[in-house]
């Protein structure tokens, strides 16, 4: 040992010690990039013990892309994606690595192409539909008569999986646009398609706008839409082999009162549906007021009223028949219409609470020592238009809220300059190991950086690392 420090020569019992103290997978190769001895020492040892699975923020820097890890206390990491998505829009995530996002068109301008791609394992990717189909039939024209385009192009604002992508009969469902986002304009309409769909036949919205979707998750075998009006859509889609045929949706419209529901005179910035032990919850984050930081969160249980409950009067009246179908031909669709109420709960109750449209996830305290109860959140909005500056996201309203009176929000997160490519979003890591073969030798090149030393070192430090991790 005598060209290595003494703090060097540890047993193998301590060296696993530590690298079992830490939770961050980034963290752990660190460890074993210290020296060859500690390497040596992991190399000999049976598979640690997992890291925990929390999602990472990833961050659109201008410099590369990167992210903040909660389990090394916000650290930030460098990430490694091809150069392809290197520049992406990010809009959603899903367990396993999964990320959805965009690029601008090559040959149209202000157009996007959609891909469902794995951050973990690149070279799996989906390319998602473009375009939307209102019209099924190719219009009849007269001679010279210009040919019209039954399809609009598709802007997709959020959306989900019904199950992991390479399992048969993956379906997406979101809230899309057939015209481009902006801000307070155009309403949002419901759409479901298969993994392989190359278009989205038709759209599904509601006459009024309290119905319009805000956010979405699967739960218990079925989309559940959360809407501006506080209500829940439920759909269930079914597809057959027609060719172009829209898919049949089994509906139920669960209606809410508003009545018990406040926010302290503080504005709503968003509304978050999260699934957390079976149950539904309604995440409510407010500010002092419009365009000002995120200060507070509200947190709403679903539930049946009971016998002594009076507040329904309320609630929207529904005829079953509300859900409108945008294609040919324009239908209506029966569904179930139930009533329920949000309850508040009173404290988080041991939940950790990460949200953000269509990617929200909940986590229980006691399965990660010396964490507690909070809603973690990024700054998920768009950019504005006009005065004729570039359109940035702002990617600074994001942190911890805790419900402690002393401090609600805490910045924990990496201070970011606004991005010209992308909100934030999070990395969902599921049950996959967060390495591939691929990116191990990305990190070795990390690790030859960050610790200066030789290549040789670090490519072969590649194969000991998939054993260090291959219970991660």
């Amino acid at each position: 040992m005598a060209d290595f420090p003494p703090w060097a020569d540890l047993t193998d019992a301590v060296v696993r010690e530590i690298a079992n103290r830490l939770p961050c997978v980034y963290n752990r190769v660190h460890l074993a990039g210290v020296c060859r001895p500690w390497r040596e020492h992991l190399e000999r040892l049976p598979p640690l013990l997992p890291p925990p699975k929390l999602p990472y923020l990833i961050l659109p820097l201008a410099e590369q892309l990167a992210f903040s890890c909660v389990l090394s206390d916000c650290a930030t990491h460098p990430f490694f994606v091809p150069e392809w998505i290197r520049h992406a829009c990010y809009f959603g995530s899903y367990d396993g690595g999964w990320a959805f996002v965009s690029t601008a068109h090559p040959r149209a301008q202000g157009y996007r192409d959609y891909f469902l791609t794995n951050l973990h394992q690149t070279p799996n990717t989906f390319v998602l539909p473009v375009w939307i189909q209102l019209d099924r039939e190719e219009p009849v024209l007269r001679p010279r008569q210009k040919r019209l385009r039954p399809r609009d192009p598709l802007f997709i604002n959020a959306a989900t999986l019904s199950s992991d992508p390479f399992m048969d009969g993956c379906v997406v469902a979101g809230f899309v646009n057939n015209c481009a986002p902006v801000p307070g304009h155009h309403r949002q309409k419901i759409a479901f398609w298969r993994i392989d769909d190359k278009v989205v036949i038709g759209c599904f919205f509601m006459e009024d706008a309290c119905w319009d979707a805000v956010d979405v998750v699967r739960h218990n075998g079925a989309f559940h839409f959360l809407t501006n009006g506080q209500h829940i859509v439920v759909g269930n889609p079914g597809f057959d082999d027609e060719a172009n045929a829209p898919p049949q949706v089994q509906w139920e419209y669960r209606c809410f009162s508003s009545q018990g529901r406040g926010y302290d005179g503080q504005h709503v910035v968003a509304r978050y549906l999260v699934e957390s032990s079976g149950e539904l919850l309604m995440v409510v984050r407010c500010s002092p007021r419009p365009g000002e930081s995120t200060s507070a969160f509200k947190v709403f249980r679903m539930a049946q009223p009971e016998e002594d409950d009076d507040g329904d009067g309320d609630a929207p009246l529904l005829d079953g028949r509300t859900m409108l179908f945008v294609g040919d031909p324009c239908s209506r669709s029966d569904g179930d219409v139930v009533r329920y109420i949000w309850r508040e709960l009173p404290s988080l109750e041991g939940r950790m609470l990460f949200v953000g449209r269509g990617c929200s996830r909940s986590y229980n305290t006691d399965q990660y020592p010396g964490f507690e109860g909070g809603v973690y959140f990024f700054d998920h909005r768009i950019p504005g238009q006009g005065g004729g500056a570039p359109a940035l996201y702002p990617c600074r309203d994001c942190g911890k809220w805790t419900g402690k009176p002393a401090l609600q929000v805490e910045l924990c997160f990496p201070e970011q300059d606004p991005s010209n490519y992308s909100s934030q979003v999070w990395l969902l890591n599921g049950s996959r190991t967060p390495f591939s073969s691929i990116n191990l030798l990305a990190i070795a090149a990390m690790i030859n950086v960050y610790y200066n030393c030789s290549a040789p070192f670090a490519n072969g430090f590649s194969g000991s690392l998939e054993k260090l991790l291959n219970e991660a």
